[in-house]
């Protein structure tokens, strides 16, 4: 995300024109981040559920 970030900082407005790749890149590792960050998400939650040995109160 970070050289992506770059490299469309550098090429300024060009870079976040779809008719270049940069901004293909860039909208990919952008979406690449969302979904890590979403499946940290669940990896806690499956983490806590484990750890409370699968009771949830429930």
């Amino acid at each position: 995300m970070r050289v992506t970030t770059d490299a469309v900082q550098v090429l300024g407005g060009a870079g976040v024109m779809r008719e270049h790749r940069v901004e293909k890149w860039f909208r990919d590792a952008k979406v690449l981040q969302i979904v890590e960050g979403t499946s940290e998400i669940q990896r806690q939650i499956v983490a806590t559920y484990l750890k409370g040995a699968g009771d949830l109160g429930g």
